[in-house]
């Protein structure tokens, strides 16, 4: 399928208005979306912009944040569980845990926050002391956003409940992203867009447990992270 081709396509799935969601839940929006595409993956082949190209589709009232990709390799300055034990909490398990979406210039309970090194392109977690926790590089993070969403085709619906569970759909709007920025993500951490998601905690024995350090957006802000926007529908 090439662009044109594509476009074609979504104006005929505009065109059909509302149409109700063919599973429950909150992945009938895509679900439904690429039935009436007519394809059985969540990616597209698009040879004349380069490749294979993602597809998000989002409800235009969605405040959902989404995980881009987790990253936790080498980043820590000091050993998870001194960490876990200084600045968490007992959780629901009477676990020692930190689970936390911290955003820049956002207080949170633990007292930790986001410091950005805009020279050195690094994102510092920091304690109210200003000691450095833990460091991203952000061409390093950006490197692991390109791998997953380098190309993406943003769809955004309009959506009406009928009942308690039917959702319908208005496919009324696309764009095609392209060229993921370091320096646009700078800014969407500068600006709350985007937070970072710690997920850890210590297990009976002691041993840390952790998920994978999370770095979450809302839905519709992804559009922000990208240098080129075409408007397609």
């Amino acid at each position: 399928m090439n662009l044109k081709e594509l476009e074609r396509k979504l104006k005929l799935v505009r065109d059909q208005g509302y149409v109700k969601s063919q599973r429950g839940g909150p992945t009938g929006i895509g679900y439904t979306f690429e039935t009436l595409l007519g394809i059985k993956e969540n990616n597209l082949p698009i040879p004349d912009i380069g490749g294979r190209v993602e597809i998000k589709t989002i409800r235009k009232d969605s405040q959902s944040l989404i995980t881009l990709f987790t990253f936790n390799n080498g980043v820590w300055n000091y050993k998870q569980k001194e960490i876990i034990l200084k600045y968490g909490y007992i959780d629901k398990f009477d676990r020692h845990a930190l689970k936390n979406t911290i955003f820049y210039e956002k207080s949170n309970p633990q007292k930790i926050a986001l410091d950005i090194d805009e020279d050195k392109n690094i994102i510092n977690l920091i304690n109210s002391s200003g000691k450095t926790l833990a460091s991203w590089d952000v061409y390093v993070i950006v490197g692991k956003f390109m791998t997953k969403l380098s190309r993406l085709l943003l769809v955004l619906a309009e959506r009406q409940k009928v009942g308690r569970k039917e959702e319908l759909f208005l496919y009324n709007e696309a764009y095609m992203l392209t060229n993921p920025n370091p320096r646009n993500f700078i800014e969407a951490f500068k600006k709350a867009i985007i937070g970072i998601d710690i997920r850890m905690h210590l297990k009976t024995n002691g041993a840390v447990r952790n998920r994978g350090t999370a770095f979450r957006i809302r839905e519709r802000d992804l559009i922000v992270l990208y240098d080129k926007k075409m408007k397609i529908l």
